[in-house]
């Protein structure tokens, strides 16, 4: 795999990775996992390297420990409440319109690496594309710095 240059990623005038880094503050050891989670398969279609990935798995791992890290914090911060009601609970908390206000937040829509299709149809403000993003960035957190760092991440 050829060395990954951030800067020759360029994203045409959108934020470049060190400063989302800065705006989500988190740190990669490893920034071509943050580059691959911000990475829309659209970007892919235009582009020559073979060396790029599109975010989807890191998106399957993200939404799993995303999950997760809910359930474990209603689990603990609501210890007489039920089952199904702490059910209904984290599917409001992970459900695509919360993920992608989050995704918003963090201002995810002006970093990821989309085709120019895609961001002239409005790909950047659209709820599927931001929740999809937030959950690939979770999936590489914690591939980069571990589960600790996604929760201080997800948990104000």
């Amino acid at each position: 795999m050829p060395r990954l240059s951030l800067r020759s990623l360029c994203n045409d005038g959108v934020m470049d990775i060190e400063e989302f880094q800065k705006v989500i503050d988190v740190n990669f050891l490893n920034p071509a996992l943050l580059q691959q989670s911000l990475t829309h398969r659209s970007y892919l279609n235009e582009q020559s390297n073979d060396w790029l990935e599109d975010n989807e798995r890191l998106e399957y791992l993200g939404d799993a420990i995303l999950d997760f890290i809910t359930a474990d914090m209603l689990y603990r911060r609501y210890p007489d409440m039920a089952e199904g009601m702490m059910t209904r609970l984290r599917s409001a908390l992970v459900r695509t319109d919360s993920l992608a206000q989050l995704a918003l937040e963090c201002r995810i829509g002006e970093a990821i690496f989309m085709g120019k299709g895609e961001e002239n149809s409005g790909g950047r403000e659209r709820a599927n594309n931001l929740c999809r993003a937030f959950e690939a960035v979770i999936g590489a957190i914690y591939l980069d710095r571990g589960l600790d760092a996604v929760r201080d991440f997800i948990i104000p």
